[in-house]
């Protein structure tokens, strides 16, 4: 087989987040291929010209998009067809698996995680949806952090924020089935997660080689398994690795003995999607918590002197003012050390998407910036002014959304 160039693309977004997936199947192809010239491009650091200029060159260019970056990735797709009708676009992502769209330029999509997918595109699978596989960690090499420049992210990072905080994947998949979340759609709800050794080398060697301030996980529920964490937590105590962490945890798995080791081994916040102080909206979320859990959890993380952030949402179709005012409540009992609050946000995957929002320009949506969402009790206008309510009154512990995804 002769030498194949791959440009990856991820398009421009107000948010930033390292591109992790596009490394694990970078680090994969390149096991199987070794005369692959691969290259990565982000548009929030690459100029459009920059981008057109290597992708009309290539043979594949992988576009990586949310919902939120489809459209940009469909106009850049456009101008390269244009340019070079030969090279092959494939997109994948959160947006293709939830929606199953395929974009007027592409040539394929990929539905689920990508590693298996891209090996078929280049060993001349030519379906229009190509289907990945769900692979074991053991079957997955380290994420190739030198294709997603990973040195830059960071400078970024340390620039606007003051650390180098660098991501890491220790689980794929969620045993839980949220009605606000596509999670289910990616991963199927099937939970692996790496061994302990394997995990803390990787963070060992990045820490070492980017010159680590901190980390954190970007599992969607980091603290499940119980045998995983209490694993990975015991190993780190044992290796005397000391860097500052932190991940996203569900409320139903944490209690004492979890957060005094997760403390004890350097966590240092814990994010927590709280959600709603309504047991009628965890409910209607499928969230599977009581806000009287919440409520122990958070309790125990003050007397233990750990940072718990608090993330709710705002906008389900049974929100009423009485339930707003449970949330605000709930705030104010566990007195989060960082606090975000975001309208409901109908993202393809989820349950609450509706096809009357197919056409609209969804790079101007998200959860911070949402101009689409309403309810029968709420208008959108309405739940903003709800939004400014909690801000104005926790203003202390806000978070600022540019840092969410860094």
């Amino acid at each position: 087989m002769s030498n194949i160039k791959i440009t990856f693309v991820s398009p421009y977004y107000s948010n930033i987040w390292e591109q992790l997936g596009i490394g694990y199947i970078v680090a994969y192809v390149n096991q199987f291929y070794y005369n692959l010239d691969i290259k990565f491009f982000h548009e929030n650091f690459n100029s459009e010209t920059e981008i057109i200029k290597e992708a009309i060159t290539s043979d594949i260019v992988a576009f990586s998009c949310t919902t939120c970056t489809f459209q940009r990735g469909e106009k850049i797709a456009k101008l390269i067809k244009q340019l070079s009708p030969n090279v092959r676009i494939v997109f994948g992502g959160w947006h293709t698996t939830t929606s199953k769209e395929i974009p007027k330029f592409a040539d394929q999509i990929v539905i689920g995680e990508g590693e298996t997918a891209l090996l078929e595109i280049i060993e001349g699978n030519r379906e229009t949806i190509v289907y990945g596989k769900q692979l074991e960690f053991s079957e997955l090499p380290w994420p190739d952090r030198e294709i997603i420049n990973q040195k830059r992210q960071l400078d970024f990072c340390e620039k606007n924020y003051g650390e180098r905080i660098g991501s890491f994947v220790s689980r794929r998949g969620c045993s839980h089935s949220c009605t606000i979340c596509a999670e289910k759609h990616m991963s199927c709800n099937v939970i692996r997660y790496r061994d302990t050794n394997d995990l803390l080398n990787e963070i060992e060697q990045v820490t070492k080689d980017y010159k680590l301030d901190r980390i954190k996980f970007v599992d969607p529920t980091w603290n499940h398994p119980r045998k995983a964490v209490i694993d990975f937590c015991t190993e780190k105590l044992k290796r005397n690795n000391k860097i500052p962490w932190e991940a996203m945890a569900h409320c139903a798995y944490l209690d004492k003995d979890l957060l005094e080791i997760m403390k004890a081994s350097g966590c240092s916040q814990i994010n927590i999607g709280v959600e709603s102080g309504s047991q009628v909206i965890l409910n209607e979320i499928n969230k599977g918590v009581t806000p009287s859990k919440i409520r122990e959890v958070f309790k125990i993380g003050k007397d233990i002197n750990l940072d718990l952030r608090a993330f709710c949402i705002i906008g389900l179709p049974s929100e009423t003012k009485e339930t707003i005012e449970e949330t605000k409540q709930l705030i104010r009992d566990i007195k989060p050390n960082v606090f975000g609050i975001t309208i409901l946000c109908p993202y393809f995957g989820t349950e609450f998407y509706r096809d009357e929002f197919k056409n609209v320009d969804w790079s101007k949506q998200g959860e911070y910036e949402n101009n689409i969402w309403y309810t029968e009790n709420f208008s959108n206008k309405e739940l903003k002014e709800e939004i400014k309510k909690f801000n104005n009154e926790f203003s202390n512990v806000v978070v600022q959304h540019q840092r969410e995804n860094i």
